[in-house]
């Protein structure tokens, strides 16, 4: 980690994106499990749980009270405001979609883990504004992220390197 990366220490969760740190959060949702078609309805039952597996469903992750440095992260995440579902001009520009990972850590701020998200894009983004800050730093208070798929670094049951 370099001395500018220094910032997200403290943070439990770190995100990193195109290679470097951007973001420290201290809570994040749980990532979702994959959810498989429960079978055929039966006349008064509810219908069965159909999830990313059964229809192509996206994902989503909540990053909350959060803080980043980057101005190039804070205007990818600053795109729904002008691309979101909520404007009606749809989401699917190229640049709308990226990778990144996000690293669980511990007390001594040491990488434990990491989740690799792919394709994610943005659809909630909630600022606030810091009277305070240096005029580099975004204070976040709510960031939704929807992805296709993510992918545990180590995989469960296998022990990180340290």
């Amino acid at each position: 980690m370099s001395p500018s990366d220094d910032a997200y220490r403290n943070f439990r969760f770190r995100v990193k994106w195109n290679g470097r740190y951007v973001a420290g959060f201290p809570e994040v949702s749980p990532l979702p499990v994959s959810m498989k078609s429960a079978g055929n309805r039966q006349s008064g039952y509810p219908p069965p749980a159909i999830g990313p597996e059964g229809q192509r469903t996206p994902y989503f992750i909540n990053l909350d009270r959060g803080i980043a440095f980057d101005l190039a992260f804070e205007q990818w995440i600053s795109m729904v405001r002008s691309y979101g579902p909520a404007t009606g001009k749809g989401s699917l520009l190229p640049e709308y979609k990226h990778p990144l990972t996000i690293e669980v850590c511990d007390d001594n701020g040491e990488t434990g883990y990491a989740y690799h998200l792919s394709n994610c894009w943005v659809t909630e983004y909630k600022a606030v504004p810091d009277p305070d800050a240096s005029g580099h730093e975004t204070s976040i208070e709510h960031l939704r992220l929807g992805f296709d798929r993510w992918e545990r670094e180590p995989p469960e049951g296998e022990a990180s390197a340290a």
